[in-house]
């Protein structure tokens, strides 16, 4: 059957008059479209419908159809709020423990790190470019709030092939201030020592200077290396190089036994490692809102349980 200039099968037809009262018949040479309630009880209609008034009825069907219900309002995800926080590059490591499962936790704040030097940190704190910082050293007198969220520790490193694997405090001194030139001294191979140190303003350097040399110096032929990363790639391309960082940050890098203590989370959590240091989470005020609360979970067990992969916990 046409309908315009659409062509309506039978099955169609069927279709749209099961939304209706009327009954399809099929004679030898023609449709019949009738009132149920006008079917004989022989099943032949005694008022047919007729074709005309059969479109009109599909028209009115048609009309009447009510509109498709529209689809449900999507609501967009807002985008996750940036957290600046200052990191120093001996801490770098920990940018990588803790974003991902601190961004599933909130899903509207997403920990943004920026790595710099100790000195460059304070200084990004107090022009407000950053929210906090996570160090290592705090100098004295400053007006700052701080507390600690892991036990990190000060390490020697060493390039691969040297197969000398501890030393003393005093062995440290002693080659880092030019006494000690090779390594023949302390049980190594006879190879040249060469020094690699940081450049000023590294919290390694005020922490190495404070906790190994004292009231010696870096001898002046000590290569200067600026960022963590720079020193750890100076070991690695030297055979006879020697050189400090944190046991966070050391890498493939061997990290020498310090007077028969190896830096690992459990000998800095219990503070039997002789160079334990502190990782500091630190702030101009007391933090409030999104940045207390990314101290919390620091200090939380699950933060904890995170950064004690590399670190020492401090609960």
């Amino acid at each position: 059957m046409w309908f315009g200039n659409t062509f309506l099968t039978q099955p169609a037809v069927r279709a749209i008059l099961d939304l209706t009262p009327y009954s399809l018949l099929i004679t030898h040479h023609s449709l019949l479209i009738t009132h149920r309630s006008l079917l004989n009880p022989r099943g032949w209609p005694s008022q047919p419908l007729s074709v005309l008034n059969f479109l009109w009825l599909l028209a009115l069907l048609v009309a009447c159809r009510p509109a498709p219900e529209p689809p449900p309002p999507i609501t967009p995800t807002p985008p996750a709020e940036m957290l600046p926080i200052g990191l120093s590059t001996s801490a770098a490591p920990l940018a990588a423990l803790v974003i991902e499962p601190y961004t599933r936790q909130t899903k509207q704040v997403r920990p943004q790190f920026i790595l710099a030097n100790n000195a460059t940190l304070f200084e990004d704190l107090a022009a407000g470019q950053v929210d906090a910082i996570l160090v290592h050293h705090v100098p004295e007198g400053s007006n700052v709030w701080f507390n600690p969220v892991a036990l990190d520790g000060l390490v020697i490193v060493v390039h691969p092939d040297n197969p000398v694997r501890a030393l003393g405090r005093a062995e440290v001194q002693a080659i880092f201030s030019g006494r000690l030139d090779n390594w023949s001294a302390v049980g190594g191979p006879d190879l040249p020592i060469t020094l690699v140190s940081r450049e000023r303003g590294a919290g390694t350097r005020i922490l190495f200077g404070q906790r190994i040399m004292a009231e010696q110096r870096v001898a002046i032929t000590a290569l200067v290396a600026s960022g963590d990363e720079a020193l750890r790639a100076a070991v690695a391309s030297e055979p006879g190089a020697i050189g400090y960082t944190m046991m966070g940050a050391a890498g493939a890098l061997p990290a020498l036994a310090i007077d028969g203590l190896a830096a690992t989370p459990t000998t800095t959590a219990d503070q039997s490692y002789p160079l334990t240091v502190p990782l500091y989470f630190v702030s101009l005020a007391e933090p409030v809102g999104e940045l207390r609360a990314f101290l919390a979970w620091l200090q939380s067990d699950d933060g904890q349980a995170t950064l004690g992969v590399q670190y020492g916990r401090v609960r």
